[in-house]
């Protein structure tokens, strides 16, 4: 029961109502690359990510992964399959080791009544679609560099903290397209390598530089 007040959509549940839900949520310990659930599966529990790191994702004509979203602990993943009775629209595996948490959602629907927990989901739900929208807007038009230097702009730690391969996944191009085109921001003096890592050197000019792209 201590478990499942730490969680943001239950810390406001009476005892009675935790107890009778630790009747139908169980803990899933997964280890890295096992699946949490695919696409197309019906969508029997509600899958809340406890530890680890999850990804979600789906995979394009040409066989390539198209990352959609990365999960850390507490976030619900894919509530909105289980909201709308929906068969899942992308996959999910697990990044590391972790544990998810798994509540049969027909049993669930009982608590949907309870407004901190109403309140929780649309936040969560919210999230993920202005999530999609700036995923949409990010990549509608936008040519590699474009995306690469909106990257380096918005989030440039993640160029520090991930390895190469991941964010060519999320920039939805090959790894070695973004080596290249990271070589090429080098040479114009707007990132730098430091060991591993790469920094962003000059923002203002990465700035000017991403404006010039959309003035083709």
């Amino acid at each position: 029961m201590e478990e499942l007040k730490r969680i943001f959509l239950f810390g406001k549940l009476p005892p009675p109502l935790l107890e009778e839900l630790e009747k139908f949520a169980f803990p899933k310990r997964l280890k890295a690359g096992q699946m949490v659930f695919l696409e197309g599966e019906e969508p029997k529990y509600l899958h809340i990510l406890l530890e680890g790191k999850a990804k979600v994702y789906r995979i394009t004509p040409e066989g390539n992964e198209f990352l959609i979203h990365r999960f850390e602990p507490v976030s619900l993943i894919a509530e909105m399959a289980n909201i709308k009775g929906i068969p899942f629209p992308a996959n999910c595996a697990m990044e590391t080791d972790g544990v998810v948490l798994k509540i049969d959602f027909e049993r669930f629907k009982k608590f949907l009544k309870e407004e901190n927990i109403c309140l929780a989901l649309i936040s969560s739900l919210m999230e993920k679609i202005n999530l999609l929208y700036r995923l949409l807007e990010s990549y509608m038009g936008l040519s590699v560099e474009e995306r690469i230097a909106r990257l380096l702009l918005e989030n440039p730690r993640i160029f520090e903290e991930e390895k190469h391969y991941k964010i060519a996944q999320m920039l939805n191009i090959r790894p070695e397209t973004l080596s290249r085109k990271l070589k090429k921001f080098r040479e114009l003096g707007v990132v730098e390598k430091r060991g591993k890592r790469v920094v962003v050197k000059d923002r203002e000019k990465l700035k000017k530089l991403l404006e010039g792209f959309k003035s083709f």
